[in-house]
C-alpha cells in the first residue's frame, strides 16, 4: 500500500470507522475481529455535523416519532451474540430498540431499515463498538455505590442479594424486601433480588414470593443441606423462578455426587464452580458440563493469573467472616484455593463449557471488572498471529467467535438462566435498549456511553466549565438519565408472576421460562460433558483430556487504562 493510499485509508476510519472486512484489535488485547458485514452504502453514509448528510429532506424524513425513531445510534461496529459483529444502526422508539439496519430518509436513500426522523435523537456511533448492557448475575449490594460502579463497568442489570451493609445471602422478609425494591429506584438499572432458601418448608418462600423476589439463593453460610435444596428446586418447578446454588464448601451434609443427586435434573445456576468462591471441595469443578447445571465463574479468578491462589485465601477469610489469627481458619480456607481448577476454570470457559460469568460483587469479587476480566481471560487464548505480522492477513485466524462467545456469557446467557430474556441480554428488536458504547481502545474496560431505555444514562463528561463538551479531564459518570425521577422510569424490576408488591415509579416484570432452560440453550456454549477433579485436586480433566491454561504475569485492560 502506498503512503497516499494509507493515508486515505486512515483518514476513512476517523471519519467512518471500521468497514466490512477490516480487522479491530480490541483494547489492548490479544483479540481481533473481522467486521462481518457493513450495512451501510458506501459514499451515502448518514452523518450529523456540518456540511453532513443528516438533515431534513436529504439523510432525515420530516416525519413524527411514531413514523421513525426517538433515538438512532449511527454507524456502529456491533458486537452481540444475537447479530453478530457487523456495522450498523440502531433505532429505538420508547426506549426499546425497534429497527437495526441501514438509517437514512426512504425517500433519497435506497433499502433503508431506520428511519431517521427530523426530530430524531442522533448518537454517533464511528470508531464507537455497542454491545448489550452487561448483565451482573451475582452482586452482593453491601454499598449502594456498587451500583455507581456497576453502571461506570457497562453493567445495566443486576440480581442483587442484599441492599444494604448486612450480610443476606438473600433476603426473605417481605417488610425488607418492600424497602430494598424502593431504594433501588434512584439509579437507572434494572434489577432483581433473591430471597434466601434457607429452610426445610415453604413457608419463607412464599413469602418471599409474595415480597417480590425474582429467584432464590441457597449459601452455604446458612445451609445447603439436601432438604433445603429439594424444597427450593420443587417450589421453583411450580413458581417459575431461578434458584442460584452456592454449594456446600465444608462438605457438612454430602459431596458433590449427593448434590447432583439431589438437583435431580432440575435446571440451577451453580455460583462459582471453580471452589474457592465457596463450594464442594475439591471437585465442585465437576458440576460443569452437565445440561441442567448451568455454571458460572466470578471475576477474581479470570484471568487466571500468578497471584490468584493467595488474593484468594485473604478474600475468603475476609468475606466468610474467618479470623486470621486462627490456624484453622486459615487452614479451611487455603483447602478451597486450587491452582489446578483455576486455571482448568479458564479453559473450559474459553472451549464453551461454563457459559456465564459475574462478579459477585463485595462477596468476593469486584462490581467493576466483569466485562475487563471476562476478555482479560478471552485474551489469554487468543491468536497473536495478527498482532505480530507472522501471517498474510487472508490467512489469519481471527477470534470472532471467541468474542462473541465471551459477550453472551455477561448479556444474552446469564439472561437467559435468570429468565430475563424477554427484556433484555442482547441488541434485538423488541427489548430495552440497554446498550453499552465503547471505544475500540478502551472494549470491554471504559465504555464511552451507557444507553439505559434509549437514553444516555452514564457515561464520559469533560470539563462543565469548557467551551466543548470533550475537554480534558474526561471522567465518567452520571447523565441527565441519571436524575429527577428518570432512573425509576428507565429501569425496570425484575420480579415474579405470583408478587403482591409494587415498586415506586417502576415497572415490574417477572421471570419467566427459567425451569425449562438448559446448559444446550446458551450461545456459543452448549458443551456438555466429564470434568473430573483428581481427589488432591491438582488435575482437572474434561471428557479424559487434561484441561489447564498458564498462570499470566501479565493481563490485558489494567494498566493502560487503570491507575
Amino acid at each position: 500500500m502506498t503512503p497516499e493510499e494509507l493515508r486515505d485509508v486512515n483518514q476513512d476510519i476517523a471519519v467512518h470507522g471500521a468497514r466490512a472486512g477490516d480487522f479491530v484489535r480490541l483494547g489492548d488485547t490479544d483479540l481481533v475481529v473481522r467486521v462481518e458485514s457493513d450495512d451501510r452504502e458506501i459514499g451515502n453514509e448518514l452523518q450529523i455535523g456540518f456540511g453532513k448528510n443528516a438533515r431534513d429532506g436529504i439523510g432525515m424524513r420530516s416525519v413524527r416519532s411514531a413514523e421513525s425513531c426517538d433515538v438512532v445510534i449511527t454507524n456502529v461496529l456491533v458486537i452481540d451474540a444475537v447479530q453478530g459483529i457487523r456495522v450498523t444502526s440502531i433505532g429505538i422508539r420508547h426506549g426499546r430498540i425497534s429497527a437495526i439496519g441501514r438509517s437514512g430518509n426512504p425517500d433519497t436513500m435506497d433499502n433503508i431499515d431506520v428511519i431517521v426522523g427530523s426530530g430524531t435523537v442522533i448518537i454517533p456511533g464511528e470508531g464507537l463498538i455497542a454491545t448489550a448492557g452487561g448483565i451482573d448475575s451475582h452482586v452482593h449490594a453491601m454499598s449502594p455505590r456498587v451500583c455507581d460502579a456497576a453502571l461506570s463497568s457497562g453493567v445495566t442489570t443486576l440480581i442483587a442479594q442484599e441492599f444494604g451493609p448486612f450480610w443476606g445471602v438473600g433476603v426473605g422478609s417481605s417488610w425488607a424486601l418492600q424497602h430494598g425494591h424502593d431504594s433501588f429506584a434512584s439509579w437507572p438499572l434494572n434489577v432483581g433480588i433473591l430471597g434466601r432458601a434457607a429452610g426445610s418448608t415453604t413457608a419463607p418462600l412464599f413469602e418471599a414470593l409474595e415480597g417480590g423476589v425474582c429467584g432464590f439463593k441457597i449459601h452455604e453460610d446458612t445451609g445447603a443441606h439436601p432438604r433445603t435444596l429439594d424444597t427450593a428446586l420443587t417450589f421453583a418447578d411450580e413458581h417459575d423462578i431461578a434458584i442460584a446454588l452456592h454449594t456446600d464448601g465444608l462438605n457438612e451434609m454430602m459431596n458433590v455426587d449427593d448434590t447432583i443427586d439431589v438437583i435431580a435434573g432440575r435446571a440451577v445456576h451453580a455460583y462459582h464452580v471453580e471452589g474457592c468462591g465457596g463450594g464442594h471441595a475439591p471437585d465442585v469443578l465437576r458440576m460443569a458440563g452437565h445440561d441442567n447445571i448451568l455454571a458460572s465463574s466470578t471475576n477474581p479468578t479470570l484471568a487466571y493469573g500468578v497471584n490468584a491462589a493467595d488474593e484468594h485465601i485473604a478474600m475468603i477469610i475476609s468475606a466468610h467472616g474467618m479470623n486470621p489469627e486462627l490456624p484453622s481458619d486459615v487452614e479451611l480456607a487455603r483447602r478451597r484455593v486450587r491452582n489446578a481448577t483455576m486455571a482448568a476454570e479458564n479453559r473450559l470457559h474459553d472451549i464453551g463449557v461454563i457459559p456465564v460469568t459475574s462478579s459477585d460483587a463485595l462477596g468476593m469479587g469486584r462490581a467493576d471488572d466483569t466485562w475487563r476480566k471476562t476478555f482479560a481471560m478471552a485474551s489469554m487464548f487468543a491468536d497473536r498471529a495478527i498482532l505480530d505480522g507472522t501471517v498474510e492477513a487472508d490467512s489469519v485466524v481471527t477470534s470472532n467467535e471467541r468474542v462473541l462467545r465471551h459477550v453472551a456469557k455477561i448479556t444474552i446467557n446469564p439472561a437467559l438462566v435468570h429468565g430475563l430474556a424477554h427484556e433484555v441480554g442482547a441488541i434485538k428488536e423488541g427489548l430495552l435498549a440497554d446498550i453499552v458504547l465503547w471505544p475500540y481502545k478502551s472494549f470491554a474496560s471504559k465504555p464511552n456511553m451507557v444507553i439505559k431505555g434509549g437514553i444516555p444514562a452514564w457515561g464520559v463528561v469533560g470539563d462543565p466549565g469548557s467551551t466543548v463538551a470533550n475537554a480534558q479531564p474526561l471522567v465518567i459518570g452520571p447523565q441527565f438519565g441519571a436524575f429527577g425521577v428518570a432512573p425509576a422510569d428507565l429501569g425496570v424490576h425484575f420480579t415474579n408472576s405470583a408478587s403482591t408488591t409494587t415498586v415506586a415509579g417502576r415497572r415490574s416484570v417477572p421471570v419467566k421460562n427459567t425451569r425449562t432452560v438448559r446448559g444446550r440453550d446458551m450461545l456459543y456454549h452448549g458443551v456438555l460433558g466429564d470434568v473430573n477433579v483428581d481427589p488432591t485436586g491438582h488435575t482437572v480433566t474434561f471428557n479424559g483430556e487434561i484441561v489447564t491454561s498458564e498462570a499470566q504475569s501479565r493481563s490485558s485492560l489494567t494498566r493502560t487504562y487503570l491507575l
